[in-house]
C-alpha cells in the first residue's frame, strides 16, 4: 500500500513538473526590420516598409506578445511601432551590436511572448545564442522572414522560419499576396 501511494505521489509530482514546464514556455518571434528608403542607419521605412509593418501588426496582434525588443536602428523601431501601439507596449531598446544583452534580456524575461525586431546581420547571431539552432544569412532584399522559437526553461527549440507579408518584388505575378485570394471569375447564368 505504501508503495502505491509513493508511486502515485511521484507520478503527481512528475505531472506537476511537466505542467509547470509547459506553463513557463514562451514564444519568441524574430523579424528583420521592414524596407527602408535608403541603407543609411537612420533611414525611415519606405512606403513598402510601412505596409510590411502594418502587416506584421495584423499578423502578430493576437499572439500573446508582452514584450518587444528593438535596436537603436530607426527602422527596427518603426517596424515595431504599430504593434507596440496596438498592444500598449513600450519597446525595450538594445544597441544594434549588443546581441549579448539582447539575448540575456530575452532569455531571462518572464513577461510572456516577445517580438525581436533586428537587422539582417543580427538574426543569424541571435538565433544560435537562444539555443535554437542555426539560421541562414538573410539576403539583402529579404524582409519577409519570420522566425518562431519556443523557449522552455531557458532553452530554445529549433527555430522555425516562416514568411509573412511577402515582398511584391520577390513574388511572381502568378502568386497572390499573402492572405489575398485571386479574384474568382463569375459564372452567373441568367
Amino acid at each position: 500500500m505504501k508503495t502505491c501511494s509513493t508511486a502515485a505521489f511521484i507520478a503527481v509530482m512528475f505531472a506537476a513538473h511537466i505542467a509547470l514546464a509547459q506553463q513557463s514556455g514562451r514564444t519568441i518571434f524574430l523579424v528583420r526590420h521592414a524596407e527602408r528608403v535608403s541603407s543609411a542607419a537612420n533611414a525611415s521605412l519606405s512606403p513598402a516598409g510601412v505596409k510590411r509593418s502594418e502587416c506584421l501588426e495584423r499578423t502578430l496582434q493576437d499572439s500573446g506578445i508582452r514584450q518587444i525588443f528593438v535596436s537603436d536602428v530607426k527602422a527596427t523601431q518603426e517596424t515595431a511601432a504599430g504593434l507596440a501601439n496596438t498592444l500598449k507596449i513600450k519597446p525595450s531598446m538594445v544597441a544594434v551590436r549588443d546581441t549579448s544583452t539582447l539575448v540575456r534580456d530575452v532569455l531571462y524575461s518572464r513577461s510572456g511572448n516577445a517580438l525581436v525586431v533586428a537587422d539582417r546581420d543580427s538574426l543569424p547571431v541571435i538565433i544560435p545564442r537562444l539555443q535554437a539552432g542555426t539560421a541562414q544569412p538573410v539576403a539583402e532584399n529579404e524582409y519577409d522572414r519570420l522566425y518562431v522559437i519556443t523557449l522552455v526553461e531557458g532553452s530554445g527549440t529549433p527555430a522555425v522560419a516562416l514568411h509573412y507579408c511577402q515582398s511584391p518584388a520577390l513574388r511572381s505575378a502568378s502568386q497572390p499576396a499573402l492572405g489575398v485570394l485571386p479574384a474568382r471569375k463569375s459564372s452567373k447564368q441568367h
